[in-house]
Formats: structure tokens, C-alpha cells, sequence
């Protein structure tokens, strides 16, 4: 990726960008997480001319446009320019993992009014680990 006049992010080590230079007008950004990669671009010719570049030099698909992502489903608005990540399939799947799909969600764990002090807490790691897994 540096060689390619990408740097990481500084705030999330699967994030990498290249600026807008001289031989590329365009910034491209790029998340890549194991075997998943989403390649971002506000210029459709840039983008399929790197993603053309990049499965000439790495193997990989194309799959389109994409829809979901690290289990986020993405939705976009073009007209208003926004991209929205929601986390229902992920949430689910968690819920799922841990047997919880019957559970009954509300707005806060706690009843109204109710003060946590440090004694609330957890002392250790083993008993952090335990309210974790638990």
C-alpha cells in the first residue's frame, strides 16, 4: 500500500488513504479487514482504474456495489450525499450467539435514578472476564 502512496489512517490501522497528487486527482480511501475490502472514490473513473490496477497485481473480485459490509448493511442516499451503516444483521447475530433473541430490549439497563459508585465495579480481571462472559 505505501508504495502505492498510501498511508494508515492514524486512527484505525485497516484504514488507508492517498491523498489527491499529480498523477491522481482524486483521494481514494480503503478499508481492509481480513478478507474483505471496501474501496471508496468520488470519482468513478479513478475507482475502476484502481480496482483494475489492483486485481491485475493482487487476486480478488470485483463485487459490485456494495451493500453490506463487516456486517453492516449500507444504505445510500446520492441525492444527499450520505452513507449510513446499520447494525441490525451484526446485532443479531450477536443476540443469536449468546442466546438472547427472546430478550426484551429498553431504552436503559437500569431503573431510572439508580447510582453507580466504584464499589459497583468489577475489582479484577477475572471478575471483569466474568461480567463479560456472563
Amino acid at each position: 500500500m505505501q508504495s502505492q502512496g498510501f498511508v494508515r489512517s492514524g486512527f484505525e490501522e485497516s484504514i488507508w488513504i492517498r491523498e489527491a497528487n499529480d498523477t491522481c486527482k482524486h483521494r481514494i480511501l480503503i478499508s481492509a479487514h481480513i478478507d474483505d475490502t471496501l474501496i471508496l472514490c468520488d470519482d468513478l473513473a479513478t475507482l475502476q482504474t484502481f480496482k483494475q490496477e489492483l486485481l491485475e497485481r493482487f487476486e480478488g473480485t470485483d463485487e459490485g456495489e456494495v451493500e453490506e459490509y463487516l456486517g453492516c448493511k449500507l444504505i445510500r442516499d446520492r441525492d444527499a450525499k450520505t452513507l449510513k451503516l446499520v447494525q441490525g444483521t451484526y446485532i443479531r447475530r450477536i443476540l443469536e450467539t449468546h442466546g438472547m433473541t427472546d430478550c426484551h430490549p429498553v431504552k436503559t439497563p437500569l431503573a431510572p435514578g439508580v447510582r453507580l459508585t466504584l464499589r459497583d465495579s468489577p475489582e479484577g480481571d477475572g471478575e471483569r472476564r466474568h461480567h463479560l462472559e456472563s
